[in-house]
């Protein structure tokens, strides 16, 4: 499970159970992006301070959940494609899962070098439910990458919780409570680093 993790948060988590539960899933790695090439434009946290953030969050889960720190280790911007192959040369008795949410699918496509992603792992998307978009593009994706295998791109079914990092960092900077959306050690560290104020 790739992500910027600018907080990592509880749905996260409950993505990640719901991923395992379904698919039968031995494992579930955190990888924190590193340099996201993506977010350029953006004020992202330090890769150390939301690789320290995923490793206290991690503590809080079950036991099959860890931390992989292979693109916060990689020097420059980070893509997806580039991830999943060294992961494959790594790991070539693994099958690898990538699990995103529906925003980052819907743009997955226009991603640095795509079919790498879909060549290298089966994409797991969290639901939305009613998002009649997220259906077609699941349907046209899987249908774009066939020639890697049948449904290279399936849903969690997770339910919907509308939260999101964006909105706890909003929240926090207005100085709202944030304590139900983060573990303990992900707050302290939050308020410690003074972060998102």
């Amino acid at each position: 499970m790739g992500g910027t993790f600018d907080p990592i948060h509880n749905r996260h988590r409950d993505i990640a159970i719901s991923a395992k539960e379904e698919y039968g899933l031995d494992e579930i790695w955190f990888m924190p992006a590193g340099d996201p090439y993506c977010k350029e434009d953006k004020q992202v946290t330090d890769a150390g301070l939301r690789l320290e953030m995923t490793r206290l969050a991690v503590k809080e889960m079950p036991d099959f959940c860890h931390v992989c720190d292979l693109e916060v280790r990689t020097p420059g911007n980070t893509y997806t494609a580039n991830t999943l192959r060294k992961l494959r040369e790594l790991y070539p008795e693994h099958e690898f899962y990538f699990i995103v949410g529906a925003d980052s699918l819907l743009y997955m496509d226009s991603w640095y070098e795509p079919r790498e992603i879909f060549r290298n792992a089966i994409i797991l998307c969290a639901e939305r439910p009613g998002n009649e978009e997220l259906d077609k593009e699941i349907e046209r994706l899987n249908r774009k990458y066939a020639m890697f295998g049948p449904e290279r791109v399936r849903k969690i079914h997770c339910g919907e919780e509308p939260i999101s990092s964006t909105d706890i960092r909003k929240m926090h900077e207005r100085g709202g409570d944030i304590s139900p959306f983060v573990t303990r050690g992900v707050l302290d560290l939050i308020e410690k680093e003074g972060l998102y104020t």
